[in-house]
């Protein structure tokens, strides 16, 4: 749990603009502190692969399926 508010607490600060890093790349770091069974049982379970969407101005981009406090 230690682990977790610290991470959680120094992933704030890189999300917060300018961010140094973005979403995704701070949930594969989380994902890789795992051991490799775990990894595998949370990358099936959440399939972090992004997902397609429109915005209002009727652009697609590809936007993360989940956000850093699901997934930790």
């Amino acid at each position: 749990m230690s682990f977790k508010r610290r991470f959680l607490y120094i992933a704030q600060k890189y999300l917060r603009p300018p961010a140094v890093t973005g979403n995704r790349e701070l949930i594969e770091l989380f994902v890789k502190t795992l051991d490799n069974a775990f990894q595998d049982v949370l990358n099936s379970k959440l399939s972090i692969q992004g997902t397609l969407k429109v915005d209002a101005q009727e652009r697609s981009h590809i936007e993360d399926p989940y956000n850093l406090d699901h997934v930790v």
